[in-house]
């Protein structure tokens, strides 16, 4: 089986080409580049480096958020187009899942990503080799209420991007940035979508959702 992984919901982007779960080629970047420019050219790229092409590809999995708003959008978009065009399934992934899966550790690990205005997208995920299930779901949460969810688990790792602003205010972290490749051996954190009716995940309102509610809750 071939597939086809994209995830660009935030700042860096990865794509990957996967044959029965094993990476054939990966680009992975964190350069400040719009990723509707580039996601096509490098999914291209490992169709270049690979020798395959479109009409091989068996499924494509997508990173369906939290993230970048335009980010998560790009990433789905491309991916419902694709599957859509060439006729295979669909599937999708939490964000935080596949840092989860880049750490290459096991035991609780806490991925997490700015969420900004002092919170942070998160969850908590209990991973070994081949099995990976959620110990605190994944939400938007200031630092504080994430620390009360983990304090049953005081062997956490704490998996995050080093560029990010807030890692200031993490004590002890894993540098992690997400390399979609390595998900595909977490089958339970992988979901069949409906081409047509998928919708990107972003676990809270935007700024134009919740200025539209109060202004129609008045």
């Amino acid at each position: 089986m071939i597939s086809l992984l994209i995830d660009t919901s935030n700042r860096p982007l990865s794509v990957a080409l996967n044959k029965n779960c094993i990476c054939l080629a990966e680009i992975n970047t964190t350069v400040k580049k719009t990723h509707s420019a580039t996601v096509m050219v490098y999914i291209n790229q490992l169709f270049k480096m690979t020798g395959y092409n479109k009409k091989n590809i068996d499924r494509i999995i997508v990173a369906r958020g939290p993230g970048s708003y335009t980010g998560v959008r790009i990433g789905v978009t491309v991916a419902k187009t694709l599957a859509y065009a060439l006729r295979v399934p669909l599937y999708s992934v939490s964000s935080l899942a596949v840092i989860a899966s880049s750490s290459n550790r096991t035991g609780i690990l806490v991925p997490m990503f700015d969420g900004r205005r002092g919170n942070v997208y998160s969850a908590a995920y209990q991973v070994d080799q081949s099995e990976m299930s959620i110990r605190v779901t994944e939400g938007y949460r200031s630092l504080d209420a994430l620390s009360e969810k983990l304090e049953e688990y005081p062997k956490q790792q704490s998996l995050l991007d080093g560029d990010e602003k807030f890692s200031e205010k993490i004590e002890s972290y894993l540098h992690t940035v997400p390399r979609i490749s390595t998900i595909e051996r977490y089958v339970t954190m992988i979901r069949e979508e409906d081409v047509h009716s998928m919708v990107p995940e972003y676990l809270k309102l935007s700024e134009a959702e919740k200025n539209w509610m109060e202004r129609t809750q008045k």
